[in-house]
Parts: structure tokens; sequence; C-alpha cells
């Protein structure tokens, strides 16, 4: 949980109080809170080897990093909306991306130059929400054909005068208030009897060879 510091346009971590939920934020000012803050929304992905290398240099591309660990290219795609083309465009983006060549992914920036060129990227979609044959698809894509792609759903809370930023991994299980959970991680209040305990989100394992 990430506090939405309107005065620096940065995320920041929260303190406890009252939360209401609201809409999500616009995709131009998500892209400008998320570039701005990439460490501390790399976190809270519970994806902390990406490091941002551009932004915006595919259609659908919305921001490209790279993951230190793997090794490899990360396209994240994100919207604040919940639409049907999330994941064709996701996926069109990293088939551009696996077609660069060494020269390429170099002039992109210099952390993409330990990328093998013609590897797959890593595809994350962050979203205000999925459609539910968005994420079948994303699931099938991964279970059955080793994609690397992983879903996240974003929703804002006010607290105060001030917004908080809430990442979630999905699909995710149970149905509980999205305000109570925060509220209980926040306060160490007792959680509600259908809250299922938080867990931090990780990425999907990389296909085998």
């Amino acid at each position: 949980m990430l506090r939405i510091d309107e005065t620096s346009g940065t995320l920041v971590a929260p303190q406890a109080g009252g939360l209401v939920t609201e809409n999500s934020p616009e995709r131009d000012e998500l892209l400008a809170l998320v570039g701005a803050s990439w460490q501390a929304f790399a976190q809270e992905l519970g994806l902390p080897n990406l490091h941002l290398a551009a932004r915006e240099v595919a259609p659908g591309a919305d921001l490209l990093a790279f993951d230190e660990q793997a090794g490899r290219a990360v396209v994240l795609h994100v919207t604040g909306e919940t639409v049907e083309w999330q994941l064709s465009r996701a996926l069109a983006a990293a088939a551009e991306v696996a077609s660069w060549d060494a020269a390429r992914l170099a002039e992109i920036s210099d952390k993409l130059e330990a990328v093998v060129p013609g590897d797959s990227p890593a595809l994350v979609l962050v979203a205000g929400g999925y459609d539910p044959r968005a994420l079948a698809t994303a699931e099938w894509l991964a279970r059955r054909h080793g994609v690397e792609i992983s879903c996240f759903t974003i929703s804002v809370l006010r607290f105060g005068n001030e917004r908080l930023l809430s990442v979630h991994r999905e699909p995710r299980d149970g149905s509980a208030d999205p305000a109570a959970q925060v509220q209980w991680m926040l306060t160490g209040a007792k959680a509600p009897a259908d809250a299922p305990a938080p867990q931090a989100a990780a990425s999907a394992p990389p296909p085998g060879n």
C-alpha cells in the first residue's frame, strides 16, 4: 500500500486511518506516478529486481524494464480501465520487443545490453480491473504455453485529504472489502472473517528451457 503524494507526485508509505474507496487513476496519471516512483512501485508489485529502462518505446509497451535476476526484458502495459483489448495490446508489445536486435536494445537503454536478442520478454499488466476473459487467457498462456505473464489490479483509497494506491496480484482469493483489508494491514485490527491473509506478489516462474 502506497500513498500518492499530490505535492511531489510520488508514491510513499501511508499512515493508519480511515479509508474510502475511489476510482482508479487515469492512465496518464498512473504512468507518471509509477515512472516517478519506480523503486517503490516495483517493491509493491513484489518485483524488486526490475529496473526501469524506458517509457512508451512501442505501442502497448508503456514501460520497459530489465530483470537483473532473470537477465531479460520486461514489458509493462498500464491502463486505469477495464477493457477487453488489454491482453492483445500487451502481447503485441512483447512481440515487438522480442524482435529487436542487440543494437536496438542498446539504443533504447544501456540497461538492456544484457538482454539476449530474440528472447521473449516477461509481461506485466497493471490495470484498474480486468475482463474475466483476459484473466482466463493470461492464465492459459502461462500454464499451457509457458508465457511469463503477471496481472495486477490497482485501486485507490481516500485517506483524509490523501490518496492511497493499492496493488493486488490476480487472480486473488476471497471477496472481502478492499478498504477493510487495507485498514487491517495498516492498523493491526482484527481482519474480517472472509478476508484472506495478504500475500506478497511475486513474478511468475520463467518457462523452462
